[in-house]
């Protein structure tokens, strides 16, 4: 671990990538309704086919990252795309061209998140001490972005337009892929050692499909409480609308020393245990949630949601990255990918439970989520360990022979 100035640079692209994307990404829906006359039905159209693409197209291109093409070349296209994207909806007037544009543009620009984390990790390991905490880091430096940048982005709708926050959006990309493109490094690990690393890569399927399951489950419930709540306080509980923004803004707020100290909490306790308890943490702050209407006891809350997501967002992808070692990739792509499809799942639950149920209703699907999945990730742990016994034991019996 020679070299770890250029760490700073990673952190500072996580940065930039986030501040794009909250510029962008909460006043999209918004920008579609108003401005395009997207009925509900196109809306969630639109959604389904941004999404699903990026989904694809990222997963196809991270399969191909892992054995002979440059992470950083995917990178300067994947924000390439995202320029050209968010640039074009400062002029888009039109609902089918906004959705072309997302298709094929946003489904390359999906790729940026998963790569730039896989570089980020294979740097980490090779230069860093604590790649764990680095990783951590950059994924703070990620959610800081989001603290700060949707109200700006509104204020900015409110005074000039939706036109203004994409094109601020579309500069902050240009200036993140010009720092990317001239100082982030390329090949950290060359292409013979990622085509043997892969040659030689273990079969974790079934392990990786029940971690996964898990991560939709607890993203899906946390998208899920994001998309009730305000609808849960304004219209049902008919509270003052501040509630909402300083019950985010605590929620944030803790989350990031959380994301700061998440590489330490790895360390001493395991990636995997701690994970449990965060999602434990979870599932008692929906029950607060569930039983509490007082403000006082919903702000308190927040420190267990902060510790939940703080926790899960940032090692939910290093425990997927230890787990293909081989194929980072692939698994910090697969990552980002649970969370869109959790978002999609969150998205068609608020729909269902809206209609049948009510908005507080929601948080009894967001905290049965939760369990589910601590159960998922007991289970996961115990077998995760039983094969490391029996791989043990398999390495001894080949040395005795």
């Amino acid at each position: 671990m020679v070299r770890d100035n250029k760490k700073y640079l990673f952190i500072f692209a996580a940065f930039t990538i986030g501040l794009c994307g909250s510029f962008f990404y909460p006043l999209s829906s918004l920008f579609l309704v108003e401005e395009l006359n997207a009925s509900p039905m196109m809306l969630s159209l639109y959604m389904i086919l941004s999404v699903g693409s990026s989904v694809i197209v990222s997963q196809f291109i991270a399969k191909r990252s892992d054995t002979h093409w440059s992470r950083k070349t995917i990178l300067v296209a994947a924000l390439s795309g995202n320029f050209i994207m968010v640039l074009s909806f400062t002029v888009i007037r039109d609902y089918w061209t906004a959705v072309t544009i997302a298709v094929v543009f946003g489904s390359i620009s999906g790729a940026a998140f998963g790569q730039l984390f896989a570089l980020g990790r294979e740097y980490g390991d090779k230069y860093v001490a604590n790649s764990t905490s680095f990783l951590s880091t950059m994924r703070a430096g990620l959610a800081i972005a989001w603290v700060f940048g949707p109200p700006m982005a509104f204020m900015l709708k409110a005074q000039f337009g939706y036109s203004a926050s994409f094109a601020l959006s579309a500069l902050t990309v240009f200036i993140g892929l010009l720092v990317i493109a001239k100082y982030i490094p390329d090949e950290v690990v060359s292409k013979e050692e990622k085509i043997e690393a892969v040659s030689n890569k273990k079969s974790v399927g079934g392990l990786v499909v029940l971690y996964c399951v898990a991560m939709v489950c607890v993203f899906s419930a946390n998208t899920l409480y994001i998309t009730s709540i305000p609808l849960y306080l304004s219209q049902e509980l008919k509270v003052d609308v501040s509630w909402l923004g300083l019950l985010f803004g605590m929620a944030a707020a803790c989350e990031i020393p959380v994301m700061l100290t998440a590489g330490k909490m790895a360390e001493k306790v395991g990636t995997v245990r701690i994970m449990i308890l965060s999602v434990v943490s979870g599932a008692v702050f929906y029950l607060v949630m569930l039983s509490s209407t007082t403000f006082g006891a919903m702000l308190a809350a927040q420190l267990l949601n902060g510790f939940f997501i703080g926790i899960c967002a940032t090692l939910g992808m290093v425990a997927l990255q230890d787990m293909m070692k081989d194929q980072l990739g692939t698994a910090s792509t697969l990552f980002s990918n649970m969370m869109s499809i959790s978002v999609l799942v969150s998205s068609l639950a608020i729909g269902v439970v809206g209609e049948i149920f009510d908005y507080y209703s929601a948080l009894y699907f967001s905290f049965t989520g939760v369990v589910i999945a601590v159960g998922l990730l007991i289970v996961f742990e115990r077998l995760e360990k039983k094969q490391r016994i029996e791989e043990a034991l398999r390495l001894q019996s080949v040395v005795d022979k």
